[in-house]
C-alpha cells in the first residue's frame, strides 16, 4: 500500500512537470506567483475526510507485513487491529483513575 501512495505521487509529479501549469522551475520557488486567476475554494470539500500518513520503523513494518501476509489480510487491518487491542488496554488500565 505504501508502495501504491509512492508510485502515485511519482505518477502525480512526473504530470505537473508535463503540464504548462507548473509554476516551479526546477527545486527553485520563484519570487512571486500571479494567483489574480485563481479560484477560491475550488477544492474545498466540506465532507473531506484527512487520513493521517503514519511512518513505520523498517523492524515494524516488516513485522506487520509478515503478520498481514499469514493472515491474509491488508498491513491497514492488521494495524488497526492492533491499535483497538493496545486502546482496550490503556482504557483498562486507566479505569477509574
Amino acid at each position: 500500500m505504501i508502495i501504491i501512495a509512492i508510485f502515485a505521487l511519482f505518477q502525480h509529479e512526473k504530470q505537473l512537470k508535463k503540464s504548462k501549469k507548473y509554476i516551479m522551475k526546477g527545486d527553485k520557488m520563484q519570487k512571486e506567483y500571479d494567483f489574480s486567476k485563481g479560484e477560491r475554494g475550488k477544492f474545498y470539500n466540506k465532507d473531506a475526510t484527512f487520513n493521517l500518513p503514519i511512518y513505520l520503523e523498517p523492524e515494524i513494518e516488516s513485522f506487520i507485513s509478515q503478520l498481514a501476509k499469514k493472515q491474509k489480510k491488508n498491513i491497514n487491518e492488521v494495524v488497526n487491529a492492533l491499535l483497538f487491542k493496545d486502546k482496550e488496554l490503556i482504557e483498562l488500565a486507566t479505569k477509574g483513575v
